[in-house]
């Protein structure tokens, strides 16, 4: 199949709902976990610090990818996907944290992107400042956790205004099974 025809693949709206709901759980209980080995100075929780800032980085990602899915369907996440997008390069995080090796070999594909120069150091490592955790030393977690809150309430609240454009595809999806 060309990746022509896989950009009109259709998502089913209740599998895209799910995952943005898991992905949001996933990335609230990372923010958590690393919010509670924050300050310590136990090398221990340092580390188990540094992962979780991976596996916040792939949360983020994750989530943000369903929600531009579910925008393709209803109105109420346009402006939680332009807050994201305005923290900071949210793939551009991931992708420098999976290829960590190749960055610090100097192979990386945006190895300009890969010195936070405000800070001198690598956006692989998170920063604190004035005690608040900024992921990659570029996302402040407390401005992500402002706009989680909001899309948890979009989400609960579970009542969307569907695009115009939309409903010829929600109509193909009730009249298609579900491979």
């Amino acid at each position: 199949m060309s990746k022509e025809n896989n950009e009109n693949t259709i998502i089913p709206l209740t599998l895209i709902m799910v995952k943005s709901q898991w992905w949001l759980l996933a990335l609230t209980t990372q923010i958590n976990r690393v919010e509670q080995n924050m300050n310590s100075l136990e090398y221990e929780k340092q580390v188990q610090r540094m992962a979780d800032d991976h596996f916040l980085k792939i949360a983020l990602k994750k989530l943000y990818e369903w929600l531009v899915e579910f925008d393709k369907y209803v109105e109420e996440f346009e402006d939680i996907l332009k807050k994201l997008k305005s923290l900071y390069d949210i793939k551009l995080l991931r992708d420098v944290s999976e290829h960590e090796v190749d960055y610090y070999k100097q192979r990386g594909n945006k190895q300009n992107k890969f010195i936070n120069k405000d800070y001198n150091q690598s956006i692989i490592r998170p920063l604190i400042i004035n005690g608040v955790y900024y992921i990659g030393g570029k996302i402040n977690i407390n401005e992500l956790k402002s706009i989680l809150e909001e899309l948890e309430i979009i989400l609960n609240n579970n009542n969307y205004n569907f695009k115009f454009e939309a409903i010829a595809v929600l109509d193909k999806l009730i009249e298609e099974p579900i491979a």
